[in-house]
């Protein structure tokens, strides 16, 4: 009998040894993997984003080579007129005194982190930690 309960008490710590050390080898790999897996859909993510802006900037680019994308380019931003073009310039009224009273919003506050305690720990173990979103 008190050679079992002495058996217990030497066997039990060495379990619970062998289990955290099998967890502390397994969960901080996982959550590299985790992390890095995050960060190449957040890569593949801006990829597709970086290749739509550059379809349009290719388009746009395409457009400018044309004589009246330049036309229309110089007479809206330029103001510039054809040789016999009546050209008209609009001004807009100043402002009135009493647009400097106008009184303005309160400035939002920062809001707090929405994350509770059990979320930043799910987040340490599943590597959501390692990058951020976004």
């Amino acid at each position: 009998m008190v050679e079992s309960r002495s058996r217990m008490g030497i066997l039990v710590p060495l379990i619970l040894v062998v289990i955290l050390a099998i967890v502390l080898t397994n969960v901080f790999p996982f959550r590299r993997i985790l992390g890095q897996q995050r960060a190449v859909d957040l890569a593949n993510t801006q990829l597709v984003v970086l290749q739509e802006e550059n379809i349009r900037l290719q388009a746009e680019a395409d457009a400018l080579r044309s004589d009246a994308e330049i036309e229309r380019i110089a007479r809206a931003d330029f103001g510039f007129v054809r040789p016999g073009d009546t050209s008209f310039v609009v001004v807009e009224p100043a402002t009135t005194q009493f647009d400097d009273f106008v009184p303005q919003p309160d400035p939002e506050p920062e809001p707090l982190e929405s994350r509770s305690f059990g979320g930043a720990i799910w987040d340490f173990l599943t590597g959501r930690d390692l990058v951020e979103d976004g």
